[in-house]
């Protein structure tokens, strides 16, 4: 008898593995298919530092074309703040080169650092709570979407 239901129970699982599966990650922020996490927070100076990692989950290599102007830092009374510089891995844009889009190619599985720089450092600034990342969707060329990344998660200022 006990051979028997457990005999149920593993053709239940396989049957049914939607309801089988243990329970997702609800913290994981991924937004088409690239998950973006929040790996430092550093100021010095008059200049403050945020380093994001974003990780493709798609099968083949993506472009990943990043609006530099709709990026933005959020302060605590929700107002934006244009960054002065946007880095990924070796690409750098800077806000005074007035370029629109950052384009990089995402492999799957592979990390990829993100450096966002904002220079002067006011006290809104210094007590950020999100970024506000703007990139074009894979599957429908000319629409941008939004990745908001907690600020609260490290504290390290």
């Amino acid at each position: 008898m006990k051979q028997l239901l457990i005999l149920l129970g593993f053709i239940c699982a396989l049957a049914f593995p939607k309801y089988s599966q243990a329970q997702e990650d609800t913290t994981l922020n991924v937004v088409d298919d690239i998950q973006f996490d929040l790996k430092s927070i550093t100021a010095s100076g008059d200049t403050l530092v945020v380093d994001l990692f974003a990780i493709s989950y798609d099968i083949k290599p993506r472009e990943f074309r990043l609006n530099v102007f709709a990026t933005a830092l959020i302060d605590a009374e929700e107002q934006s703040h244009m960054l002065t510089s946007v880095q990924i891995d070796r690409v750098i844009v800077q806000l005074s080169d007035r370029e629109n889009y950052l384009n990089y190619l995402l492999h799957q599985d592979k990390p990829v650092n993100i450096k966002l720089k904002l220079s002067p450092m006011t006290e809104e600034v210094k007590n950020a709570k999100m970024v506000k990342i703007v990139f074009n969707a894979l599957d429908d060329e000319g629409q941008f979407l939004e990745a908001f990344i907690d600020l609260n998660e490290k504290e390290e200022l």
